[in-house]
């Protein structure tokens, strides 16, 4: 007998530096950024379940019903990959000189026990966890470290 256990993957994601480039460009540009980013986003997500959502600011949250981590892991890094690769002009930023992002993730067997809302922190840690080590990054949530991916 098979069995078949569902996950959940979470991805939280924000554009690294964001106030520094609407600062920088002003906030009529900056909206037009987060636009872009949310459509690089939605273009890329494969799951036809899957929900994309501006989280606040400049953090977007992606929930993939069916994804596990490795699937989730793969969704974030192209993702990543595209933004950085549609080279949106970001002068303020030091380091890269175009809009890139950070991505925390989070996968977890659903059940009653787990509240979601602990998911979404757990996701938001491994977030500040990519920022941390860097920026432009991925990091995966795991109960006893953080699994970076380091890009």
């Amino acid at each position: 007998m098979r069995i078949f256990l569902i996950v959940l993957s979470f991805l939280l994601f924000d554009i690294d530096y964001f106030k520094a480039y609407n600062d920088t460009y002003g906030h009529i540009q900056g909206d037009e950024c987060l636009k872009e980013v949310a459509n690089i986003a939605k273009s890329v997500v494969f799951d036809e379940a899957a929900v994309v959502a501006r989280y606040g600011g400049e953090e977007f949250g992606i929930l993939l019903a069916r994804a596990n981590q490795y699937e989730a892991i793969k969704m974030a890094e192209a993702i990543r990959q595209q933004v950085e690769q549609r080279g949106i002009i970001h002068q303020a930023f030091d380091v890269f000189k175009c809009i890139t992002i950070s991505v925390g993730i989070m996968t977890v067997v659903p059940s009653k026990n787990i509240p979601l809302i602990s998911i979404v922190h757990q996701a938001d840690h491994a977030l500040y966890g990519a920022k941390r080590t860097g920026r432009n990054r991925i990091s995966v949530y795991s109960h006893h470290k953080e699994a970076d991916s380091n890009v």
